[in-house]
């Protein structure tokens, strides 16, 4: 099913989810307000349940809490030889969401939905790379094709299978909201940085977003 095609309920949207990565790239939400993640605001709050905030107002009502559902453990993408151990995060004091610092772990955003969830967008994110460890996994996603196999492995041991949808290349500033919906068809979303980068902001321009459908959809 074309990704375009796939139910969402901007109402159940999470309001924003920022990568600060070390590597200098960070994810922002499009919109009204939106800015370069340069200077992350002192004030920022964490609402409960938490929702990660860059330098753009929060959605004023907060999501309720998901049912409880076992963590995503590891990520494989067969097609480009991908395969790294996911962690759950949540977010920094000040509001950024974490991310693990080895771009060859992924931190999947635990106050989202997992891929047992019966709907909404599981999150999963790595840096591109890094000083220290250098080029990620993560750096090939933007390889993969439409129709690609990608699996996660839960804590109960149970794989989910998707087939990638689409793979798009964002200016931050236009990332769409509702790639963190809460509701609708049930969808796995990988998020890295990509495009130039930029030296005088110490980030890359894009985001690079891979959205995948269950195989058995």
């Amino acid at each position: 099913m074309p990704a375009s095609a796939r139910a969402r309920t901007a109402a159940a949207t999470a309001a924003v989810v920022a990568l600060s990565l070390l590597s200098g790239c960070a994810l922002i939400p499009s919109g009204v307000g939106a800015q370069p993640p340069v200077t992350p605001s002192p004030s920022a709050t964490v609402p409960t349940p938490p929702r990660p905030a860059v330098d753009v107002p929060v959605v004023s009502a907060a999501p309720q809490a998901l049912a409880p559902a076992p963590q995503p453990q590891l990520l494989t993408v067969p097609d480009v030889s991908l395969s790294v151990p996911v962690v759950a995060v949540g977010v920094l004091p000040d509001g950024f969401m974490e991310i693990p610092e080895d771009p060859a772990v992924a931190g999947w955003y635990r106050f989202g939905p997992a891929p047992a969830s019966e709907e909404g967008n599981t999150v999963i994110a790595a840096h591109v790379d890094s000083a220290t460890y250098g080029i990620g996994p993560f750096s090939r996603l933007r390889d993969l094709g439409v129709g690609a196999e990608v699996s996660v492995a839960d804590e109960s041991g149970r794989d989910f299978t998707y087939r990638v949808e689409s793979v798009t290349e964002y200016v931050k500033s236009e990332l769409p909201d509702e790639l963190f919906a809460r509701s609708g068809e049930r969808t796995l979303v990988l998020i890295t940085c990509g495009g130039p980068f930029d030296p005088a902001l110490g980030h890359y321009r894009d985001n690079i977003v891979v959205v995948a459908g269950p195989a058995d959809a």
